[in-house]
């Protein structure tokens, strides 16, 4: 027998986003910009440690992932939307895994824009709290900044210092790794906040120019960092609030269908930013040892579209993706 629902976001609390004196600073000194980074960020921790447990941590991380992806595509000079990416990954045909030969390469079979999201988001599910952990970074590193990262002991400073000197670092080293460059600094920043898995934050909202400057050694990396960490933190509360809120649609749903592997194939939605019923949920629902035929896939991500839960994503007849 299916569970009942968990109460909807609206029968207990919603996901207060950030103040306008936060987001929209009267002045850009270092003071300023270090003290609103890092209410922003205490913010983010707030949301993010919910004892509520209503926010799907794992769906939020693999959007941020793929908004962390298109913009370091943009960094190579790329113009891959999220569309693209998505196609490429969830319309691959499955090929035997091989260590990375360069940041997250996986065989041949998603290429440059794929291979980018793919990297950013086996870093984001690296549970820090395991042993082994920095094994499990190096793979989805360039294998020249695999082998020179640094030691993850205990740093001193604020978490916002602690990323945007590593970031410094790892850029003036490698200048043209800056997709590295910035997985790293997420990497240092979670560690510092206490959180169990790295959150991409800083690759969306770091300006080019701003990475440039860093790379260059150009002044203090300081501001332009906790400058990034406070659109960084106001889009993912953002962000948080709206799957939050969608996600506490689908939940209310699920005690009303009737497919068999309904469950696990709704848990796929609550952690993957796009998911293919051929691809992910037929012949076998991924993860689970769960069988369900393509028609079944077909009808079920239509039902759920019908019922408002879920969104098809790509506009097209066939080889469609869906998401919450």
């Amino acid at each position: 027998m299916k569970q009942a629902a968990k109460p909807t976001l609206s029968a207990t609390k919603s996901i207060q986003l950030l103040p306008r004196w936060i987001t929209l600073p009267q002045d850009d000194t270092p003071e300023t910009v270090a003290f609103l980074s890092g209410a922003a960020l205490a913010m983010l921790d707030v949301v993010l440690r919910d004892p509520g447990g209503t926010l799907p941590a794992p769906l939020l991380r693999d959007r941020l992932a793929m908004d962390a992806a298109v913009a370091c595509l943009r960094l190579e000079g790329r113009s891959d939307s999220a569309s693209d990416i998505r196609d490429a990954v969830c319309l691959a045909r499955p090929v035997r895994l091989v260590r990375p030969e360069r940041l997250g390469r996986a065989g041949d079979a998603y290429g440059p824009a794929g291979d980018m999201f793919v990297a950013w988001r086996r870093l984001a599910r690296v549970n820090l709290a395991a042993g082994g952990w920095t094994d499990r970074v190096r793979t989805v590193l360039p294998a020249a900044v695999a082998d020179a990262m640094p030691d993850f002991g205990a740093p001193p400073g604020p978490p916002v210092a602690q990323a945007s000197r590593i970031l410094a670092d790892v850029l003036r080293q490698f200048p043209r790794e800056e997709a590295a460059a910035l997985m790293l600094a997420d990497l240092t920043l979670a560690r510092a906040v206490g959180w169990d898995r790295p959150m991409p934050l800083l690759a969306a909202h770091l300006p080019r120019k701003d990475i440039r400057a860093i790379a260059d050694g150009a002044g203090d990396p300081g501001p332009r960092v906790h400058l990034a960490m406070i659109a960084a933190c106001d889009g993912a509360i953002r962000k948080a609030a709206d799957l939050d809120r969608r996600v506490a649609k689908l939940r209310a749903v699920a005690p009303t269908l009737r497919a068999k592997g309904s469950d696990e194939a709704l848990a796929l939605f609550l952690s993957h930013d796009a998911v293919s019923p051929s691809g992910m949920l037929s012949p076998m629902i991924q993860g689970t040892a769960v069988p369900m035929t393509d028609r079944a896939a077909r009808r079920l991500c239509d039902r759920l579209v019908e019922l408002g839960v879920v969104r098809e994503l790509t506009g097209r007849a066939t080889f469609r993706l869906y998401g919450v």
